[in-house]
């Protein structure tokens, strides 16, 4: 497989998995927070359950990580070669 076919199966997986991340996390985050006291257990959001959003979440980032890691090794030449501008030897 060529390498540029690689970076953008790579690329467009991981934006395919960080849109389930950010949905659910801005449900949790703004419907669905942590904590309430008693009583607030089992509450849903869209007919779906806060623990069914916490587990797409949890998922989609811990696969989302793991491409963006793949991402930064495929580009590894790239960021080793961009601190030469940055940080210029002195002679």
């Amino acid at each position: 497989m060529k390498r540029f076919t690689l970076n953008a199966i790579v690329d467009i997986a991981a934006l395919v998995f960080f849109i389930p991340s950010l949905i659910s996390g801005v449900i949790l985050y703004l419907f669905l927070p942590s904590g309430g006291g008693r009583g607030v257990g089992g509450r849903a959001y869209l007919d779906i359950s806060r623990d069914q959003w916490l587990n797409m979440h949890d998922y989609s980032s811990l696969i989302f990580a793991g491409l963006i890691i793949i991402h930064i090794f495929l580009h590894w030449k790239y960021f080793r070669n961009i601190k030469k501008p940055i940080f210029p030897k002195e002679k």
